[in-house]
């Protein structure tokens, strides 16, 4: 059986002393992927430039042509459920799903939930140099504490890291082929963790989450 990971986002509150989880605004690739595909299929576009105008859309880059300009203006939001719509309700009204997703990372790569948790691979030390998970932070937002509770022992492993923790680590420091040569998806540093920091400072945006198996 397959090993998952769930990993959200909390950002410092310092007017109310507290953690706040970060809603839907992690570029989520595997959902944008639906759009492509219906954007080959409505358009007669190929997958290169179904992605390109994706992504324009989602860096509110200007539009080069009028095709581009009429899926980016009316299309895309037309077919795209409201961020509060859920996956199969969006289904049941015709929709695609909201392009963006609560979680930085969703991959599948067990040298990084090695690093991350001591989960499935041990072959890299972890982060932090910590011999086992942290569990939930005591001081955790609401929705953490709910996930903790109704997943029950379904989720096991928790743990979290603030993003100046992880940009301490030495994989941090690695390039994309250092990475890869140790087994871990370069996606988290290059791409998940810069995400993050323009979320807040390094220190006050942290990730927090388990495993399902």
């Amino acid at each position: 059986m397959g090993c998952d990971i769930h990993m959200f986002v909390e950002k410092w509150d310092p007017v109310n002393n507290d953690w706040k989880k970060i809603g839907k605004v992690f570029f989520d690739n595997y959902l944008a992927s639906m759009f492509i595909e219906e954007m080959g299929e409505t358009f007669g576009l190929d997958e290169n430039d179904s992605w390109d105008i994706m992504i324009k859309y989602r860096d509110n880059e200007p539009p080069s042509n009028r095709t581009e300009q009429y899926i980016i203006n009316k299309y895309l939001p037309s077919r795209m459920a409201d961020p509060s719509i859920g996956w199969f309700d969006a289904k049941d009204m015709g929709l695609l799903p909201y392009p963006y997703s609560e979680s930085p990372y969703g991959g599948r790569c067990y040298s990084l939930f090695g690093i991350l948790a001591g989960v499935r691979d041990n072959t890299n030390p972890m982060i932090g140099g910590m011999d086992y998970p942290r569990g939930v932070p005591t001081d955790a937002s609401p929705e953490i504490e709910d996930m903790f509770v109704n997943w029950d022992i379904d989720g096991h492993s928790w743990n979290y890291y603030t993003v100046g923790e992880l940009l301490d680590s030495s994989y941090a420091k690695m390039n994309t082929e250092e990475l890869r040569d140790i087994g871990i998806d370069p996606y988290f540093f290059n791409k998940a963790l810069p995400d993050l920091l323009k979320i807040g400072d390094k220190d006050d945006v942290r990730i927090v989450f388990f495993f399902d198996s």
